[in-house]
């Protein structure tokens, strides 16, 4: 049965499926879904399972692999592995089943947010910080700080933008500038 997997650790979900085929790529092209439906259409006698996994998915190229999603050739399954729910579009999530497979709960925030000043800013902004670290710094200010209803907003919003992949730079200098004046 084809189905949606949200995770944070796509090698192990595809070492635990096993999947006949992988798609693996960081942003899912239309020269891409012309290969998963080249690999689609190739007769089978058995179940044969391809993986796609990509970090971002274009519109694009989710539109194109709609229909073969939709009708999928005899005795083939899809497994969509991706990092956030908001990474596909809602028509693709209406037509499979979703399953989250989070592995890596508990990560730390080491960045120190007794006082935010610009030089702490800018410090931070110069940290390669990954979606899994943003969040676990979102986290810390929800844990440590008392936080009002705009804040909360802010720093919910925020942990979407992070789903959607939006410049995480962008979105620690969102965080921390809103907050800097009220932590």
């Amino acid at each position: 049965m084809s189905k949606i997997i949200i995770t944070d650790d796509y090698d192990r979900v595809i070492e635990e499926i096993k999947p006949h085929e992988i798609i693996r790529v960081d942003e899912l092209k239309i020269d891409d879904v012309k290969t998963i439906k080249d690999l689609a259409y190739i007769a089978e006698k058995n179940k044969k399972i391809i993986l796609i996994a990509a970090e971002k998915y274009s519109g694009v190229s989710q539109n194109a692999l709609l229909k073969l999603l939709e009708e999928p050739p005899k005795n083939i399954d899809f497994i969509l592995l991706a990092k956030s729910k908001y990474a596909l579009l809602d028509t693709i999530k209406s037509r499979l089943i979703m399953q989250n497979k989070i592995y890596n709960k508990e990560i730390r925030s080491d960045i120190d947010i007794s006082s935010i000043t610009n030089e702490k800013i800018l410090e931070v902004l110069q940290q390669d910080l990954d979606n899994s670290e943003i969040k676990a710094f979102i986290y810390k200010i929800l844990k440590e700080k008392n936080l009002n209803e705009e804040q909360m907003e802010i720093l919910s919003n925020a942990i979407k933008m992070i789903e959607l992949n939006i410049d995480k730079k962008a979105v620690v200098a969102l965080i921390m500038m809103s907050l800097k004046e009220r932590i």
